[in-house]
């Protein structure tokens, strides 16, 4: 059972991801309606698996409360919810240490989906955020950025591909069938990025593939 935080001040939203989040697998176990609550009331109880925060809280915003968090909790996994497709919100989100990027009108399967799979350590942005924001990467639309990605030039084409699919939130099976190969060879494929690229994780090689490390 993976136990959730939800930071949500819109309460329609809020009792529809509870009922999203339901089931065997995940369960909303507090709710706050705004950051500064989460942040006051949080250290007083067990500390959850993952923290789903609402983006655009009145008061301090998602991506501060997702600051501070990561500063006094590390390990804790936060994921951005939000009804805009911004890319900057994106980058500064995961500056800021957040571990996915989810757009509200995500089906229940993909939300299920892309926590289960950052709880496994992977990453997750929705589909179209991710290519958004890969794209006006290549295009320069944010070059200070992209002139701090570390050996991203030196990737093949198909490291390429794959750092791509890694952004996307792709697991390896996934990504294996995608490229008819196998997970060994995704394996193989997915340490040379991480030695180019000087990283030692998923969430580290994504950071740098968008430039916000």
């Amino acid at each position: 059972m993976i136990y959730i935080t939800l930071i949500e001040d819109n309460p329609v939203a809020a009792d529809l991801l509870k009922e999203y989040l339901s089931g065997e697998e995940l369960k909303i176990t507090s709710h706050y309606d705004s950051a500064e609550e989460a942040l006051a009331q949080m250290p007083n109880l067990p500390l959850p698996d993952l923290v789903l925060m609402d983006i655009g809280l009145p008061g301090i915003s998602g991506i501060e409360a997702t600051r501070q968090l990561k500063q006094h909790y590390p390990e804790l996994e936060v994921v951005m919810l939000t009804t805009f497709e911004d890319s900057r919100s994106v980058v500064d989100a995961i500056k800021a240490g957040a571990s996915g990027y989810l757009l509200k009108a995500s089906s229940q399967g993909q939300i299920r989906d892309a926590l289960l799979e950052i709880k496994r350590g992977g990453s997750f942005l929705s589909g179209r955020i991710a290519r958004k924001v890969l794209d006006e990467f290549r295009t320069g639309f944010f070059p200070h950025e992209q002139q701090e990605v570390i050996g991203i030039n030196s990737l093949t084409a198909r490291e390429h591909e794959i750092l791509d699919k890694l952004v996307e939130g792709a697991s390896y099976k996934a990504i294996a069938s995608e490229f008819n190969i196998s997970v060994h060879t995704v394996n193989n494929h997915i340490r040379r990025i991480y030695e180019k690229m000087q990283v030692g994780s998923r969430a580290e090689a994504v950071a740098k593939a968008m430039g916000v490390s």
